[in-house]
């Protein structure tokens, strides 16, 4: 699993919260099917590591990848907080002690491709 330090902005209810550095770590993949809007990422990552770091989904168009850097949570995860680090990605942790999975939602955009988005799903399993 990478670790990564950095400032997150975590999102809970419509409201945001700037927190302190986090080690972040896990495995996975945004998955397939952000551009239908039935994304489909899966994430593992161990209760020790704290929090899981998410990378933006991205627009392709050819072989260009532009990712989509501004999120709306959709669905907030039940059994933890999705924070966004400015340039890097989501981070998802888990409430204390919280093992199993857990799911959440985002739509994403970018000003790069005005008018249209990314959306989808991410579960993250806690072990």
């Amino acid at each position: 699993m990478n670790s990564v330090n950095f400032k997150i902005i975590i999102i809970t209810a419509g409201t945001m919260m700037l927190a302190t550095s986090v080690q972040a770590a896990c495995t996975g993949s945004n998955g397939r099917g952000w551009a239908s809007g039935s994304g489909d990422g899966k994430f593992e990552m161990l209760a020790s590591d704290r929090a899981c770091s998410i990378p933006f989904p991205n627009f392709i168009v050819g072989e260009r990848r532009t990712p989509a850097t501004e999120v709306a949570l959709t669905t907030a995860p039940r059994n933890g907080t999705v924070g966004i680090a400015a340039g890097q990605g989501l981070v998802y942790t888990p409430n204390a002690g919280f093992k199993g999975n857990d799911r959440f939602c985002t739509r994403n955009t970018t000003p790069a491709f005005a008018g249209q988005s990314l959306s989808g799903c991410i579960t993250v399993t806690v072990k």
